[in-house]
């Protein structure tokens, strides 16, 4: 062993007994703890400190479980099969990711954790206040990726039911072939700040282990979000135009916070191979857990509604693909980007998408978004750039194949303005209500958006228009927070903090058109 292994497990070991003789010093106002404890807390201290000894001498490649440590349990016992536990470790680092740690006591294959009803190797999360775990996160093969495993999270009912799955866009290490490590942001599971519990569980045929084996570890959840993203009319639901919300404590509520909003990117969504000039990206469920299949497509206006449909998906099992490129709308149209190569893309790009369709013809459902202040060249013969618009998205849905039946346009969003977040961040500062006193003119911020007045031209069963302007704006504003969320993340793409909590009005609109 190096020195400066060593030294690490000297600094270890100096730190563990120092949280033991704390604990069992009396001082005042603190109970003392019981003698009985410090052997066994002893023998917890001397195991930990054996595996950073016998571990990986890689960063991260050791599982360093130390005593008074509440996210991390040590099993020196079992080892039956392969899946049986030694270690887990579930928590958030200083830097606010997520990082989870699972090590078994012999050595296993990526076979050996499909998630089954006799095999996996799972962690399970459960909200605080709540009787049965509401989420699995478990470790699943993956040919793609170099450690041969991924993760997958599910949410379940009370009744451990599956209610939807997605694959996690993270990347899963193996140190060793008893190890999995990874790290990733609580947002990859949709958490909010609070307190949750966590257990690792694996099945191994008619061997089950559990960590820890008396109960759950506690797991506090601290994001930039912030707490108010857990309470009752936050963001779109306080626009509900069937059931009235509203909740005085989001009134002076900015979730996130504009300076840390800018940086976000938007939900989450797994590469697929290049196909020319596509790139393609899949969220919702897994391929083989689908119901049904969905694409989403348009420029980066598209890309933004990508977290209200994850909400959608999920809860109707439906796979779902991104085939987005920024500034170039699904439209038979030559756009102004600069510089020229970025037209010339655009324009291959256009080509290419119903050729995918073609080729993938189990997707029956394509949401298109388009930014409706887009430039395009107009032609000669055609008199208005909004003219030429319409006749382009026609022309682009009518060369979709057959094998999609359904076109939903879904109206673009409006645009506020980068002065409207400066006074957001004024309003945050002041403790206002920044939703009211930054709103914006109707007339002025939601403008015409050339693809609906396409999509009722063209007078066809096969295309619908789902407009969700109404929990944007009121008769007369537009709304830069709304209901403590942060609607904008510039001056026109919305955050996915806010278009998350589109999602179930989403799923309505969308019921009411697909039927």
């Amino acid at each position: 062993m190096g020195n400066g292994r060593l030294e690490r497990v000297d600094r270890n070991f100096g730190r563990a007994v120092a949280v033991v003789r704390d604990m069992t010093t009396s001082r005042r106002n603190r109970p003392r703890a019981p003698l009985a404890l410090v052997p066994a807390l002893m023998v917890t201290i001397v195991a930990a400190l054996v595996a950073v000894a016998a571990g990986s001498a890689r960063p991260g490649g050791t599982i360093v479980l130390a005593a008074g440590d509440p996210q991390a349990h040590f099993d020196p016992a079992e080892g039956v099969v392969p899946l049986d536990l030694y270690g887990a470790r579930f928590g958030q680092t200083a830097d606010k990711t997520l990082t989870l740690v699972l090590r078994t006591h012999k050595p296993w294959q990526p076979a050996d954790v499909q998630p089954t009803p006799t095999t996996g190797l799972c962690v399970f999360l459960r909200t605080d206040g709540t009787k049965a775990p509401g989420g699995r996160l478990c470790v699943v093969p993956e040919k793609r990726a170099k450690s041969g495993v991924a993760l997958r999270y599910s949410t379940l009912d009370q009744n451990g039911n599956r209610l939807g799955i997605r694959n996690l866009t993270t990347v899963v290490r193996r140190p060793n072939p008893t190890m999995i490590r990874a790290t990733f942001a609580p947002s990859l599971l949709r958490l909010v700040p609070g307190r949750y519990h966590w257990q690792a569980r694996s099945m191994f045929g008619a061997t089950e282990d559990r960590l820890p084996n008396g109960g759950e570890l506690p797991l506090e959840i601290v994001v930039s979000t912030a707490p108010a993203a857990r309470q009752r009319c936050f963001g779109a639901a306080s626009r509900d135009p069937w059931r009235r919300c509203d909740n005085r404590e989001l009134r002076t509520a900015v979730v996130p916070a504009p300076e840390d909003a800018i940086f976000q990117q938007n939900s989450p969504c797994t590469p697929l191979p290049f196909d020319g000039e596509l790139a393609p990206c899949e969220f919702g469920v897994p391929l083989a857990a689908a119901r049904g299949h969905i694409a989403l497509v348009g420029d980066s206006h598209a890309s933004h509604w990508r977290a209200a449909l994850e909400v959608v998906a999920q809860r109707k099992r439906w796979r779902g693909v991104s085939l987005t490129r920024s500034g170039c709308p699904l439209m038979r149209a030559t756009t102004k980007l600069q510089p020229q190569t970025r037209a010339e893309a655009c324009k291959r790009w256009n080509k290419q998408v119903p050729t995918w369709f073609s080729e993938h013809p189990k997707v029956k459902t394509v949401f298109v978004v388009s930014h409706f202040a887009g430039d395009v060249v107009i032609p000669r013969g055609r008199n208005t750039e909004r003219e030429t618009k319409i006749a382009g998205f026609i022309r682009a849905w009518k060369a979709l194949p057959k094998s999609v039946e359904h076109i939903v346009v879904i109206r673009d969003t409006p645009l506020v303005g980068y002065a409207t977040l400066e006074c957001v961040k004024r309003a945050k500062a002041k403790d206002r209500n920044a939703g009211s006193a930054c709103s914006v003119n109707r007339k002025k911020a939601l403008h015409e958006d050339p693809a609906v007045i396409a999509a009722r031209r063209i007078d066809s069963e096969r295309v619908d228009v789902i407009d969700m302007s109404r929990f944007l704006c009121s008769e007369k504003r537009c709304f830069p927070v709304i209901g403590g969320a942060l609607v904008y993340k510039d001056d026109q793409h919305m955050t996915e903090v806010f278009a998350s909590t589109l999602g179930p009005y989403l799923r309505g609109a969308i019921d009411k058109i697909l039927k």
